[in-house]
């Protein structure tokens, strides 16, 4: 499972758990070692590289970056992410 990220790991065990019972204290492990690991369950999503990508482009002047920012972080947000 190396060079697999958090986020696509515990999608996947998610999903495992709610077809199966069985996998479902996997997951519950993946969330563990996910939290033991120092992280955070999903800090590595797909959406914080698009908002680190509109904070270099802020910091570059592009104007629309704080929207992109925004409205990144509404999505995480929307999703409990």
């Amino acid at each position: 499972m190396l060079g697999i990220s958090y986020h696509k790991r515990l999608r996947d065990w998610r999903d495992a758990a709610i077809r199966r019972a069985k996998y479902r204290s996997i997951y519950a492990h993946a969330l563990v070692t996910a939290h033991m690991g120092g992280h955070l369950i999903a800090d590595d999503h797909p959406s914080w590289a698009r908002i680190e990508a509109a904070i270099e482009g802020a910091r570059a002047g592009d104007t629309s970056a704080i929207d992109r920012i925004e409205r990144e972080l509404l999505r995480m947000r929307d999703k409990h992410i």
